[in-house]
């Protein structure tokens, strides 16, 4: 169950949406996982000095941002200058990936989109296989070794964001959460707080639009939808293709048993 009130883990931020503290929670053997250090959020680009000072303020030495190259460049994130202290990790770029025009779930939108269920098969195809992916499998070793390190940061927080801070941070967070001892029902209570923390249905409409106009062919709202919300089975499809967390974390990502026990005495209250 979650140990702080909704208030308090959602940071209702003018220029980011879908902020929120993923600590707080029971963790392993009872131990309250740590608040104030686990983040996540979607993109950083529209960021307005209206909450820099805020973010700014934040303990956060790792930034995790796990969309893919095209999405970076089109939308550069704007993380506060003043916090040179945070380390940007950011998947490889390699073979196929450079040439890459647009990112995988863009290409989906403009060519293969016609209703809901190409958009739940496509969504639950990309948990499904995100996990074994060679560049989020990277990021994702990356992440945990620096959330490790030998010498603890000054800022041992981390902010984890994709695009919508809902798909490809979903399945991160839920990997460190479970690392931590979070229950499965806490970890999907977690991820469905996307639900609570943006207003889905009033984006969908002028998305639908957008999009219509973008792609030359009609897309509606409800075709969209699974793409812009969650669903339980999208996140499951993910922890089912981990199977054991710490196996996974062990054999496919490379996380010793030192460095476990260190991830638990750092983020575990």
């Amino acid at each position: 169950m979650s140990l702080i009130d909704l208030s308090e883990r959602l940071k209702p931020y003018q220029s980011i949406y879908n902020f929120r503290d993923f600590g707080g929670y029971s963790g392993l053997n009872g131990r309250p996982v740590r608040t104030g250090l686990l983040f996540r959020s979607a993109h950083l680009n529209n960021l307005g000095q209206e909450d820099v000072s805020d973010i700014d303020a934040l303990p956060v030495g790792t930034v995790v941002d796990l969309r893919h190259a095209p999405e970076r460049e089109r939308q550069p994130s704007k993380w506060p200058p003043h916090s040179d202290r945070a380390v940007v990790l950011t998947q490889p770029i390699s073979g196929a990936r450079e040439r890459v025009k647009v990112a995988p779930h863009e290409a989906f939108l403009e060519t293969e989109l016609y209703a809901a269920a190409d958009a739940r098969r496509y969504m639950l195809n990309s948990y499904r296989t995100r996990p074994h992916d060679d560049g989020f499998r990277v990021l994702f070793s990356e992440t945990l070794n620096r959330m490790t390190a030998d010498q603890p940061s000054d800022a041992p927080g981390i902010l984890v964001h994709c695009a919508a801070g809902k798909d490809r941070t979903g399945t991160l967070c839920a990997l460190i959460q479970g690392l931590l001892g979070v229950s499965d029902k806490d970890i999907m209570t977690d991820y469905m707080l996307t639900e609570t923390a943006v207003d889905i249905e009033a984006i969908l409409k002028p998305a639908a639009a957008m999009f219509t106009q973008r792609y030359g062919r009609p897309i509606n709202v409800d075709a969209l939808r699974p793409m812009f919300g969650v669903e339980p089975g999208f996140l499951e499809a993910s922890l089912d293709a981990m199977g054991d967390m710490e196996r996974y974390a062990s054999e496919t990502l490379g996380l010793s048993a030192d460095r476990l026990d260190r991830l638990r005495q750092r983020y575990l209250a």
